[in-house]
Order: C-alpha cells, then structure tokens, then sequence
C-alpha cells in the first residue's frame, strides 16, 4: 500500500498538471481562437489580428478546446474533494483551534 506522503504527493502532482491544462486550454480559447463562431482572432506579438481568422488549433475547434477545458475543470473539482477528504483531519483541528482562541 502506498503512503499518505506518496499519495498526497502525487495528488499535488495530479492537481498542479491538471491545472496547467486548465490554463492553458483557457488561453488559447481567450487570446488564439475566434470568440462565438466565426469572430475575429487574436495575434499573439501585437496587431490587433483584424482578417486573421484562425478557426481551428491543432485541428481542434474552439468548441472542442472548451470541451476539453471543461473536463479538465470537472477533473479538478474532483481532485480538490480528494484533497479536502485526506487533509479533513487536519482541517477539523485547525478550525476548532482557530474558535478556541
């Protein structure tokens, strides 16, 4: 069995690389692809990136950028649960020591 260090280790891990995908998944949907269906990109080095539509990164579409940011989201939420039920020892403790004052 493993270890509550090794699991809380690679929960972070987990948790750290998943919300890199978030952000980055985020950042191509605000500043790379076309807002809505068809709307004006944006150039990345300055210009405003008037007539340049990029439609799809990577042969993915905005839609299925969102799809995957909205999984990895998902994903994240449950690995914050995770992380509050194997630290809700310590939680409980540092609240009621908190009051206690």
């Amino acid at each position: 069995m493993m270890s509550r260090n090794t699991l809380n280790f690679i929960l972070g891990l987990v948790s750290f690389l998943n919300l890199s995908g978030l952000v980055f998944t985020g950042f191509i949907m605000k500043y790379i692809l076309p807002p809505g269906t068809g709307g004006v990109g944006r150039i990345l080095h300055g210009g405003t990136g008037r007539g340049v539509l990029y439609k799809e990164l990577w042969s993915m579409t905005r839609h299925e950028w969102g799809s995957i940011h909205f999984y990895l989201a998902v994903m994240f939420v449950v690995l914050m649960i995770i992380h509050i039920i194997l630290h809700w020892t310590w939680i409980k403790y540092y609240v009621k020591s908190f009051f206690s004052h």
